[in-house]
């Protein structure tokens, strides 16, 4: 695939993610009262096609919480963690040993949906500050699912709109425990689009 994005437009969005996550870490440590650390070590944008790479086998699971993106710009987030980084992350939440908690439990679906309100919101609230714009996202849906599924559906119903996935490598320490997700973005082509061009950063 030609390459569609200059390092000055991945440069700000990194600026972007790396602001966004350092407001999430504030309002997860005041949740947790505990100390979190959050950093985005990469940022890029990865064609649909390519996904399947980031999330190996067919056949892992991982929690994925999903929320739409709303307002001035278009778009759908996709926030995964495998199964133990989400119980750990949980079992910081709700002051439990992760190897306790069990993966159907409410609470710790509860949780994770909380926790991707924060990170989500985070970055989403950097993005509409740097912009201008007003973005809203929706509550979040969680499930439980493996890569195969969750790749059938980025290439049915995502790529109506979007071509690529700006891709958020995101890792926490919670206590010293290391944690990492999977944030995707799939903004639609206008709303691309709409924050280079709010941005300043056409090329």
């Amino acid at each position: 695939m030609e390459k569609r994005f200059s390092l000055a437009q991945l440069d700000l969005l990194k600026e972007i993610g790396t602001i966004g996550a350092g407001r999430a870490a504030t309002a997860l440590s005041e949740l947790l009262s505990k100390r979190v650390e959050i950093t985005v070590p990469l940022v890029n944008f990865v064609p649909l096609e390519n996904i399947a790479n980031l999330l190996k086998e067919r056949e892992r699971l991982f929690f994925v919480i999903d929320m739409e993106m709303e307002g001035d710009l278009a778009g759908r987030m996709f926030l995964l963690f495998p199964p133990d980084d989400a119980k750990n992350l949980s079992g910081a939440l709700l002051g439990q040993p992760g190897e306790q908690i069990n993966l159907q439990d409410e609470m710790l679906q509860s949780s994770l949906k909380e926790t991707a309100n924060i990170l989500c919101g985070s970055y989403v609230a950097a993005l509409a500050d740097m912009t201008k714009l007003n973005i809203m996202i929706s509550s979040p849906t969680l499930a439980i699912d493996m890569v195969g599924a969750i790749l059938d559906f980025i290439f049915i119903q995502i790529a109506q709109y979007s071509e690529e996935a700006l891709y958020i490598k995101t890792e926490m320490k919670v206590s010293e425990v290391n944690l990492e997700g999977l944030f995707l973005l799939f903004p639609s082509i206008e709303s691309l689009t709409k924050v280079f061009s709010a941005l300043g950063v056409n090329e």
